[in-house]
């Protein structure tokens, strides 16, 4: 009887991992149906050359970033980008996506990126947190969290001082970049360019006021000239 309920459970496991497999497999065609660059794909159990059981077309840096998840197998990274989904609040074909942006997130322990997620929700409470984080998994992982959070909480300060009454959340959110980069020259411009009226009530008179600022402070940074934070 014990027998016959170890194959059971074997039995189980399998066909879970057969359907993980077969939805991951599916989503990394998605993804992959819009890359040029192919190498090979996340979980291609050490063969860089041959298209053998990987999940998403990555290319050479990307390989370089994430060496583990290259030779780890097929099962074990349809396992981790399906806990990716679960965490990152969308589907494997998002979270394939997200590798590429920042191919360590697969090697990157599931409680950091749930501790980083925790920290981003207290601090725009307001925001889709997942939006943030899918947008700029890099910016939110890579390095000292302690750092990543006080220049974040700068940014988002440093919005609600020289724009008052503008939903600073739903700006972020827009615009997560703006949390990791001095955007307090561009700021003040906006203020020298609008009164201060023109922000209060802003939401409430314009359901797109955040997305027409953040484009504001883009143009005001000017293409490539974002201004990164300094080492504390």
């Amino acid at each position: 009887a014990a027998a016959a309920n170890d194959d059971d459970d074997d039995a189980t496991t399998t066909a879970s991992q057969t359907q993980t497999l077969a939805l991951v497999d599916a989503s990394a065609d998605e993804v992959g149906d819009y890359r040029d660059e192919l190498l090979s794909g996340w979980g291609g159990g050490g063969n860089a050359a041959a298209f053998v059981g990987g999940f998403g077309a990555i290319t050479a840096s990307e390989a370089r970033e994430a060496t583990a998840s290259c030779a780890s197998t097929p099962a074990d990274i349809a396992s981790r980008v399906l806990a990716l989904s679960g965490l990152l609040l969308c589907t494997p074909t998002e979270a394939i996506a997200v590798a590429h942006v920042f191919p360590a997130i697969l090697e990157t322990p599931r409680s950091v990126i749930a501790q980083r997620m925790a920290a981003l929700k207290e601090l725009v409470p307001r925001a889709d947190a997942a939006v943030i984080f899918r947008a700029e998994p890099r910016l939110l992982l890579a390095g000292d969290g302690d750092v990543i959070m006080a220049n974040a909480r700068r940014s988002v300060a440093a919005i609600k001082s020289q724009l008052p009454g503008v939903n600073a959340d739903k700006l972020v959110e827009q615009e997560p970049s703006m949390m990791f980069e001095d955007i307090s020259e561009e700021l003040e411009a906006l203020r020298e360019l609008w009164p201060e009226e023109a922000f209060r009530n802003s939401d409430e008179q314009n359901p797109f006021f955040a997305e027409e600022l953040a484009l504001a402070i883009k143009a005001l940074q000017g293409k490539g000239k974002e201004k990164p934070f300094k080492s504390l």
